[in-house]
């Protein structure tokens, strides 16, 4: 049996004003291409991979629908959350509930966020998820710790187990960034659920990775290559910079 993938599209994005402002972040045009299709190209043509879920908000959903006709529909499936304007939008972890109960997911899933890009292979990934067989998070060395503090940042064993996950520390106990690229086994996807019946904040997954960690054996793993989180406007262009290069 194969894994399923969730890549989180939603979100409003005022932040990269006017560019967003009726555009969607994650279809906006990097070096030619949009921003969306770096993630879902790579992900289509993988083995092992059943169905690629795309989820954003109604705002948008229009949009999105065009853009997924360009994929095979029997591999990529659109779902749009009820968040029509940011003030009520799930966010990030109540997105992610949301779609589990809707599609009463059930398998080992592949969980990345649109608005970051990746130069490993997703496959890489994977191979660790079965040799560890416990939830990964693959995480980025940011070099410092100036840097580090404005992450969300894992301290991990040798064994790189995660011990502690900190969002944005004062003091970061490592360089050891936490990416929007995570492998949860079948289930974890439960306790995503559980996780926002107890009052969780649905917020960023930042959140969520702090309560899981205290509940099983999570791995950071340290990839290599290129890493953009497509916050700003100033890392979409260096984005843009970078594969038009």
């Amino acid at each position: 049996m194969g894994i399923d993938v969730i890549v989180l599209a939603g979100g409003f994005a005022k932040r990269m004003w006017p560019l967003t402002k009726n555009t969607p972040k994650h279809l906006l045009d990097i070096a030619g291409r949009p921003m969306l299709s770096y993630t879902l190209d790579t992900l289509v043509e993988m083995d092992g991979i059943d169905t690629i879920y795309v989820s954003t908000n109604e705002a948008f959903g229009e949009q999105f629908s065009v853009f997924v006709l360009e994929y095979p529909p029997d591999k990529v499936k659109l779902i749009i959350e009820p968040s029509p304007t940011e003030d009520r939008k799930l966010g990030s972890i109540g997105g992610l509930g949301y779609l589990i109960e809707k599609e009463k997911m059930c398998k080992d899933t592949m969980i990345i966020g649109g608005d970051n890009l990746f130069e490993f292979h997703p496959s890489e990934a994977v191979d660790i998820f079965e040799k560890r067989g416990m939830d990964i998070v693959a995480v980025y060395d940011v070099g410092t710790h100036d840097r580090a503090k404005l992450y969300g940042i894992v301290d991990s064993g040798e064994d790189s187990i995660i011990t502690r996950f900190l969002e944005k520390p004062e003091d970061p106990p490592s360089t050891l960034a936490a990416t929007a690229f995570y492998i949860f086994k079948a289930e974890t996807l439960g306790l995503v659920l559980k996780y926002l019946e107890d009052g969780g904040k649905p917020d960023a997954l930042g959140f969520f990775i702090t309560y899981l960690v205290r509940n099983r054996p999570v791995v950071a793993w340290k990839f290599d290559g290129k890493w953009f989180d497509i916050g700003s406007l100033e890392v979409y262009h260096e984005a843009n910079d970078y594969f038009e290069a």
